[in-house]
Formats: structure tokens, sequence, C-alpha cells
């Protein structure tokens, strides 16, 4: 990330933070974070950092258990929520704290969720997240992770009515010798002759949503609104419960 990105970020965060009804107890437990000292925790950026670092390794140890077939048995895994919802709070943590390690992976496996679920869009919108989240050629298995998510955009965009714009894109993976279908793996891995990621994150200013624009900083607070909604919704469901 840019400094440039890293200081509007920032502000972003704050402002996040001193909005009144910010989730605090439930953001922390989704971050394994003891909800009674929530507020003082995330409001440590070093102490948010390494929950979330943390929350995303234990996030992808129990899903790579999921899509090995085996029986969920660890917390996470238990969530309601788990894979795709978990997931998604992750990404949109690790964007508001700029903790994006382990963003490549986790949003890889959103978009392939929701790609698999018929949501073209959705997909498309976490694909540009593992794109934006790589430094070309710093990590092997990141560079494989944004191949990955462009292989991805290729099948969503045949699916979803633009042809041209996947053919082009399925030139340049020939291109670079990166294989078609790489984003079916669970954990993608280049061949030997293919080039590491080449930075582009949309071949010829392909957009990744039909409103020309990718996760951005805004959609954190999409994220957080989401969590505030579910916590409305807990709230009234324990009220309703009381009055019976």
């Amino acid at each position: 990330m840019s400094d440039e990105q890293t200081t509007a970020l920032t502000p972003t965060r704050d402002a996040a933070l001193a909005r009144p009804d910010f989730p605090f107890a439930r953001v922390a437990r989704r971050l394994g974070i003891d909800p009674a000292g929530a507020e003082i925790a995330l409001r440590d950026d070093d102490r948010a950092r390494a929950a979330i670092a943390e929350a995303s390794r234990a996030y992808l140890d129990a899903d790579d258990a999921r899509r090995a077939g085996r029986a969920p048995t660890t917390a996470v895994a238990l969530d309601p929520d788990f894979p795709t919802g978990v997931g998604m709070a992750l990404v949109g943590a690790a964007v508001l704290w700029d903790s994006r390690d382990l963003v490549p992976r986790i949003a890889l496996r959103v978009a392939k969720d929701h790609y698999e679920d018929g949501a073209d869009e959705l997909s498309a919108s976490y694909i540009a997240p593992v794109q934006e989240s790589v430094d070309p050629g710093v990590s092997s298995q990141d560079d494989a992770s944004a191949w990955a998510a462009q292989s991805l955009l290729v099948s969503v965009l045949q699916r979803s009515g633009s042809p041209a714009q996947a053919d082009e894109i399925a030139r340049d993976l020939a291109a670079h010798a990166v294989p078609i279908d790489l984003w079916r793996d669970d954990d993608p891995t280049l061949p030997d002759d293919s080039m590491s990621w080449h930075g582009g994150a949309f071949v010829g200013g392909i957009p990744p949503r039909r409103d020309e624009r990718s996760l951005s900083y805004e959609d954190v607070h999409d994220y957080m609104n989401s969590l505030l909604a579910d916590m409305r919704r807990e709230r009234e469901a324990e009220g309703e419960a009381v009055a019976d």
C-alpha cells in the first residue's frame, strides 16, 4: 500500500472508531478479542493488527480443513457466517486497520465462494483487493493469488456477458504462462515458467464492477454498517424473546 493510501486510511479508521454506534464488542468477538476490553483493544492499532493476523490465520486453517472435507471443530469453522461472511469481515477489518498480509489469500477465497454462488458482481468486487494488496514479485504465493484472481475474472466476465473482455484477459494469462483455470486450485501455485504478477489489476482498464469501483476504503463503511445491522437485529430478537 502506498504512503498516500495509508494516509488516506488513517482518518477513515479514526472516524469509524469515533462513531457513537461503532460495534466495538461485535468486531472484537469476530477478531477473538475479549469484548469486555474491546474499545481499548481496537484503539490500539498494533493490538488490533495482531488480532486480525491471528484471526486470518485461523480462518485459512479452518477453510483448508473445510475444502479437504474435514468436519468443523474450531470456533471460526462453527461460526454461522463461515466461510464467506467471516472472510468478508476479515477483509474489511484488514483494510480498515491496514493489515493486508493475508488479504490476497482470504479475498480470493471469498471471490471464489461468491462466483460459485452465482454472485458475479460480488465476486469481482473481491478480486480487486486480492490484486491491490499484492506487491508484484515480493511473494510467489501472493503472485499466485493475484494471477488466480485474474483467471477467475475470465470466468466472471464470460458468465456476465463480457466475452471480449474475458478474451483479452485470457490472452494476457497465456502470454505470462498462467493456467486459465488457476483459480480452481485451493492453494494456487504458479508453474515454473510463469511470470510474476505484473501489477495491473485489470487488463485494458476493465473495471471490477459495473459501477467501475473496486473494493475501496468507503466499502469498509458498508462492512461496518452490516455489522451494525446484524447487531440491531440481534438486539431486536433478544427484546422479542424477553417480551414473549
